[in-house]
Formats: structure tokens, sequence, C-alpha cells
């Protein structure tokens, strides 16, 4: 089987979930991994049999490695993705893209001058329950989409926001609860809503002394199809709970908790409903980010969406998340914040 040659930019907390999850796909295999702290390299080239650099650019001139996994701070990945573009490789990148559409621009635009493709992690896209609720959109079994909610009631502690300076920051997290934690559910919200021509919101810093973004946000949300939608979203609430998307229309009911389903109910029963009734006592498939971001989290999500890049590569087709899906949730993000600068109304 021909496999696709991945390097990996950036060995901290996430990206030894990228590390596992290329060992787990067939059609992939972990080449290499760059980390400007030398041990953070070792350990993960190590662990994998893989070859660690200090310096990415000097990775990026491996012939064997065809794409790159960029795991550095958000605000920081223009730069690193124009160069993996300007050296002929595929771009897979953790969410968010980047911390601003403008610097998400300049990344597209660079992949598209050097016919590279681009994608972004949103593994929740890849979980059996995203995949069923998007179906049954595309079947009408909801009939007339009416409301849309996104709810992510997470909990960070100070020396979460304290483990690392990036953290927290507008210029390299982007933004707080939505744009760090919250992102997931709202690119779900979009995928399954469609898009949202104009919002509403209030922000605030209301229990993290210091921190210069968000940790607690509401947005209502009017979609361009006429329903209607809530985003709440915080790192502030103790213990932290599962992240829930929900999906309501004229004809049907469907609520996703850490993306398994947790409700699906339509007024037409088909066959495949008494199948996913049944499948609604597993357990998640990816895991909780509720309360810790790595120590509930599973690989499974990373593993399913790494495959389709890898098989995208070397079948020359999309990825199933590229870069101007990836946008979509940062645009909207930037209009939560934007609105809740100027205290009105802002459309999309």
């Amino acid at each position: 089987m021909k496999k696709v040659g991945f390097g990996i930019i950036g060995c901290g907390n996430i990206g030894p979930v990228h590390a596992a999850a290329i060992q787990a796909v067939p059609c992939a295999r972990l080449v290499a991994v760059s980390d400007v702290v030398e041990k953070n390299a070792l350990r993960l080239a190590n662990q994998y049999n893989a070859e660690p650099y200090t310096d990415y650019k000097k990775m990026l001139e491996r012939k064997d490695i065809q794409a790159v996994c960029i795991c550095v701070p958000s605000g920081l990945r223009a730069e690193i993705a124009e160069n993996c573009a300007e050296a002929g490789k595929h771009i897979l990148s953790e969410k968010p893209l980047e911390v601003t559409t403008k610097r998400i621009d300049r990344i597209i635009k660079s992949a598209d001058k050097y016919n590279v493709l681009l994608g972004c992690i949103f593994q929740s896209r890849f979980a059996e329950g995203s995949r069923l609720i998007k179906q049954a959109i595309e079947q009408n079994r909801f009939g007339k989409l009416v409301l849309g909610d996104a709810y992510i009631k997470w909990f960070r502690s100070k020396e979460y926001y304290a483990s690392a300076s990036w953290r927290g920051t507008w210029k390299l997290d982007g933004g707080g609860a939505l744009m760090n934690q919250g992102i997931h559910q709202i690119d779900l919200l979009l995928w399954f809503m469609g898009p949202v021509k104009r919002v509403f919101a209030q922000t605030q810093c209301i229990a993290h002394e210091g921190l210069e973004v968000e940790d607690l946000a509401t947005a209502t949300l009017e979609f361009k199809n006429g329903a209607y939608g809530v985003i709440e979203g915080s790192t502030a609430i103790w213990p932290g709970h599962p992240a829930r998307v929900e999906v309501h229309g004229s004809e049907g009911s469907a609520v996703l908790e850490d993306g398994k389903l947790i409700f699906w109910k339509f007024s037409m029963r088909k066959p495949i409903d008494a199948k996913v009734e049944k499948s609604m006592s597993k357990e998640s498939e990816l895991g909780s980010g509720a309360s810790d971001p790595l120590a509930a989290l599973k690989i499974e999500g990373h593993r399913r969406q790494i495959e389709d890049f890898a098989q995208a590569i070397l079948k020359g087709r999309k990825p199933a998340v590229d870069g101007r899906e990836a946008r979509h949730a940062v645009e909207l993000i930037e209009c939560i914040y934007k609105s809740a600068r100027l205290g009105k109304y802002v459309n999309l």
C-alpha cells in the first residue's frame, strides 16, 4: 500500500495526538517531527521512530514528506503554512487555521499558488452522530430548520492559562472560550445550519483575573435560511459539562453531546432510526474537553480526518474540511467579538 509521509511541526500538547493518529492510519506514516524545544522533538521522535528537528525548514527539505501537520500556537501558523506550501507540502493544520480571516486568506492564497492541499482539523465532523445529523438534513428529514444551538460550558483552571504564555492572548490564541475551545461546536453548527446572516453578542472575562480574552460569551444568530440560533461558550463553569449541539426543525430534532447522539426523533420514522437509537448507548468516540483539553481526548476523530486527508492526497481530491470550509467558523467568531465590542448586530 502506498503511504503518505507526514511531518509534524509543534510537538507540545496536540502534536502527540497527531502522531498517534498518523500511526493508526494504514496509508500514512510519520517521517519526522520538529519543535523549537529540542527535548519535545526528541521525545516524540523516539516514541514513533521518526527523525527530530528543531528547525522545521530543514525538515521541509525532505523528499519523503508529502504532508505536514501544523500544531504550533494558533497565531503562528500563517508563516509556517506559507513555507510549507512553497516547499510543495500539503498542509493539515490544527484548529483554528489562524486567528483572523485575514491571516487565513494568506494561507489559502499560498496553498492555491503552489497547488497543495489545505485542510484543518475539525474532528467533530467525523463522529458518527455528526454524520447522521448531516445526512438527515440533506434528506430533509428535519423539515424546515427552525433553531440551531451550540453550548460549550467548560472549565479551564488558572494553571491551564498559565501553562503557556500564548494561552489566552489575542495575538496567539485569537480569543478565548469561543476561538480556542468552542470553535469545534461552532463549526458543526455552521455545517448543519448553513451560513449566518447576522449576529448579536456579549462577551466578558468573568472569572480568570488578568486574562486578555473572554471566558464567557453568548450570541444570538439569524441564519440565512431564516432559522435562529444561540451560542453559549465559557471556560469559567465548574466542573465543566459535555459540549452540546442541537438541531431542531418542523419535523424532527437531534442533539449531540461530545459527538454522541443523545436525542434523535423525527415525525416520519425510517428503518435506520432503530439502529441509531440502539447505538446511542455507546460512549463518545471523541472524548470530552469539559474540564481538561487532553485528559479525555480520544484520537479516533483525528485518525479519521488524517485518513481522509491522506486519501485526498493519494486520489487527487479535496479533503473533507479544506481551508475555505475552516474559514467559516473563524469569520463568525470574529463577528461575535465585533458585535460584543460595538454592542449591536453585525452582518456577516
